[in-house]
């Protein structure tokens, strides 16, 4: 499509020649619809559906955001107020004076005009992913255009405004702050610290190991050479978890993770120079460099069409992070995330895109029970609550308890979910717990360097 309508009969067929084009069973890029749909073993069933007449009259400013394919389209058509689209929301935050009548139309539908103007968004099997703007002037043409993101940009351009989707906006804003970062190279005692804390991190027995385990499973003086974790089965079998070598700096060298089944799942190597971390590289040839800037350490890598940079600092005696995901062709920006956490309230909150999805509160490490809750979000309404206390029974064990309360205001209700051991090192010598009603025990053997 590359002129748009100029005749009154051209919106019909500018919309039925897009979905020839769109719409004979090719396969819909990701980066391009929110409408993906993965190749069905056996393809469903579609009924025969008859499209909804929508009739608009003047008076209005109306914007269409059409998303209509044959399985997206069972309902009924979506109309303003319905739906919190996030380009519905971008058009509502930058034209609140505009008054626009925004219309999600996801089904099959004939749109009538009042100006006698037409738009066919109909044929079973097409698909059709555009913008619609019409002034409500009966002198003014419906005006169309290709895409599902980018509306503010679109309604911007009908009405000569200069107004940006947040997106765009927030992508100049983080390629600055990301070019600001790149190319430190200020090695101080306070980045040493910041990289060691997140090594030991890296080195910890079991992988993904979270916030309110991090209490006993921070690794004693011993100076390693090997770790191997793995589950211990019926006689004596052993499926390995994680193995991890150190140099005689203490510094991990390499991480193997293994999946369920034992197999290799990844692998990272750790590059040293002079005894400082300048490179990670993982086993699909994805390498992360590595800058300092006092107390920061940053880390760049490409992660396909993608660039990802992360920060990392000492708040409190807790390290964080946040984390910039920028695609390589800005025309994708609204794919772009930024990710940050903060020490708020004792506690770490993590952000996607400015907007909380999660807190972490624990309380005083080697000071027990240490109580630890962790609450997740969606739409600002709490997801999830967990919360869980470790009870030192002895020098050398451990017990993990899990609350039955889902919500902050409930009673608490322990039951025992697990028990670790430590060796005589204060090292994790094995954690046996039950998950999904089977008893499960990790294993951990380390070697030392004399």
């Amino acid at each position: 499509m590359k002129h748009l309508l100029t005749l009154l009969f051209l919106l019909t067929t500018l919309f039925q020649g897009y979905s020839q084009q769109k719409g004979k069973k090719k396969p819909i890029s990701k980066a391009k619809t929110t409408a993906v749909q993965e190749a069905p073993m056996a393809a469903p069933t579609i009924e025969k559906i008859i499209p909804d007449t929508l009739q608009i009259k003047k008076g209005k400013k109306y914007i269409f955001l059409v998303d209509v394919n044959e399985y997206s389209s069972l309902g009924n058509t979506v109309y303003a107020g319905n739906d919190d689209n996030s380009e519905k929301t971008e058009l509502k935050r930058n034209f609140p004076k505009e008054n626009l009548e925004i219309i999600n139309i996801t089904k099959y539908t004939y749109v009538l005009f009042e100006n006698k103007q037409t738009l066919d968004i109909t044929g079973q099997g097409q698909s059709f992913q555009a913008f619609a703007y019409w002034s409500g002037k009966l002198d003014d043409k419906v005006q169309v255009k290709e895409g599902t993101r980018m509306a503010t940009e679109f309604v911007a351009e009908q009405l000569k405004s200069k107004k940006e989707s947040s997106y765009v906006v927030n992508t100049k804003k983080y390629r600055k702050e990301v070019a600001s970062l790149q190319g430190k190279n200020k090695i101080t005692s306070k980045s040493k610290e910041v990289i060691k804390v997140l090594l030991s991190e890296h080195s910890l027995p079991i992988p993904d190991i979270k916030l309110d385990d991090e209490a006993i499973f921070k690794q004693g003086t011993a100076k390693l050479k090997t770790l191997d974790s793995y589950f211990l089965k019926k006689k004596g079998i052993r499926i390995p978890l994680k193995s991890v070598s150190f140099n005689n700096e203490g510094l991990p060298t390499a991480i193997t993770y293994y999946d369920d089944e034992g197999k290799n799942r990844s692998k990272k190597e750790f590059i040293y120079k002079d005894g400082v971390l300048t490179k990670i590289i993982k086993e699909d040839q994805t390498t992360s460099s590595i800058n300092y800037d006092d107390n920061k350490v940053i880390f760049t890598a490409n992660i396909g069409d993608a660039n990802e940079t992360t920060v990392y600092w000492l708040e409190n005696g807790k390290l964080l992070q946040k984390s910039y995901t920028l695609m390589a062709d800005d025309k994708f920006s609204y794919m772009n995330t930024f990710t940050e956490e903060k020490y708020e309230n004792n506690c770490i909150s993590y952000y996607i895109n400015n907007v909380v999805w999660s807190n972490n509160c624990g309380g005083t490490e080697n000071k027990f029970p240490f109580i630890h809750t962790y609450t997740s979000y969606q739409d600002k309404e709490v997801l999830q609550y967990r919360k869980s206390k470790i009870e030192k029974k002895d020098n050398r064990t451990f017990e993990k308890y899990y609350s039955a309360a889902e919500r902050a205001d409930q009673n608490d209700d322990y039951k025992l979910f697990g028990t670790i051991h430590l060796d005589d090192f204060n090292l994790v010598d094995s954690y046996s717990f039950t998950k999904d009603n089977e008893a499960k025990t990790i294993k951990v053997d380390y070697t030392c360097y004399e």
